[in-house]
């Protein structure tokens, strides 16, 4: 799980900008951020280079949890080891932004889990209905076979 909180891991960049460090739990040294979203008119700064990598940071725009919304600047390496510079560009939300953002975010995570189960349900209720309409199938056809033996 990515940290974003904005207090630990930050250093005083240029111009009295904070610099973020997003750390990761995981072992691989690659970065997970958050989901993103374009924004054509995010078009932020373009000196602010990855310290590992030299190589100028990605512009994103943040689209999961209570980040929602703002825009960040993030190391642009996909392969390898992304060493997870983050320059928050918009100032944190309010508290009861956040809350709002968390509570909608919840909401969607519960209706995509209903959602899948509702899927998974509807395909067992295929499945039977389908083992069903074979049996009946083959009852229809002996039932066929037996009266035409009958008339025969």
């Amino acid at each position: 799980m990515v940290s974003w909180s904005e207090d630990s891991g930050s250093s005083e960049g240029s111009h009295g900008r904070y610099y973020q460090y997003a750390t990761s739990g995981s072992d691989d040294g690659i970065v997970q951020i958050p989901a993103t979203t374009d924004d054509s008119e995010f078009e932020g700064k373009d000196y602010v280079l990855c310290h590992e990598h030299r190589k100028r940071a990605e512009r994103l725009v943040a689209f999961e949890g209570i980040h929602t919304g703002r825009r960040f600047l993030a190391c642009a390496v996909k392969d390898g080891k992304n060493c997870g510079l983050v320059e928050w560009v918009d100032p944190s939300w309010p508290a009861t932004m956040k809350n709002a953002l968390s509570k909608l975010w919840d909401i969607y995570e519960e209706s995509k889990r209903n959602r899948t189960e509702d899927n998974l349900m509807n395909s067992f209720a295929v499945h039977n209905l389908t083992q069903e309409k074979i049996k009946l199938q083959a009852s229809y056809d002996k039932l066929v076979g037996d009266v035409q033996a009958l008339l025969d």
